[in-house]
């Protein structure tokens, strides 16, 4: 029984566990070979209520994908469910590593609602001596968590967070297999 709690946690856990979403979110984007150039996040909303939703315009063109279904099933949410709302602004190379990072979003153990995507596609080719731009993109994510099972926070799924670096300077980089220097 212990065992379904916890697996049911990951998907929506009693706290908001925002760390845990940060550090998905930065897989996600190593994944991607995408970068976040800002996060904005508000805590405990009721989900019932729904979100506001902010658009973003980066060019003259903009597309925005916003599901009708997503909606409805926010409606549909049940009484004490909250959410925790990222507002990221992400560039990625190419159209594909956007896909990619929404892929990888949307594989997450935890429930995550993609509820708003915001972007502008670059100027068409015309020269090959022309720059190609990376695609910046307005997102607004959302994960839930259900706060009135309070009683079980002491099953609450272990973070995942990577091992520590063992750097003596942290504005340095460690070339993989290269020798630390000695303690002295």
């Amino acid at each position: 029984m212990p065992e379904s709690i916890v697996a049911l946690q990951k998907k929506i856990p009693v706290k908001p566990l925002t760390e845990q979403l940060l550090l998905d979110l930065e897989k996600a984007e190593v994944v991607s070979d995408s970068m976040i150039t800002s996060i904005s996040v508000s805590e405990g909303e009721n989900a019932a209520a729904g979100g506001e939703e902010t658009n973003a315009t980066v060019g003259k063109t903009e597309t925005n994908i916003a599901s009708a279904k997503k909606q409805s099933f926010s409606a549909a949410l049940p009484d004490g469910l909250k959410k925790v709302t990222m507002q990221l602004t992400v560039q990625s190379p190419s159209y594909y590593q956007l896909e990619r990072f929404l892929q990888t979003l949307e594989n997450l153990d935890r429930i995550v609602s993609v509820e708003s995507l915001s972007f502008a596609g670059n100027p068409e080719l015309t020269s090959v001596d022309t720059e190609v731009n990376p695609l910046t993109y307005s997102l607004t994510v959302s994960a839930f968590y259900y706060p009135k099972l309070a009683h079980l926070q002491k099953m609450l799924p272990q973070l995942d967070v990577p091992p520590p670096s063992e750097k003596d300077n942290p504005l340095t980089e460690v070339i993989p297999g290269e020798q630390l220097p000695a303690q002295q």
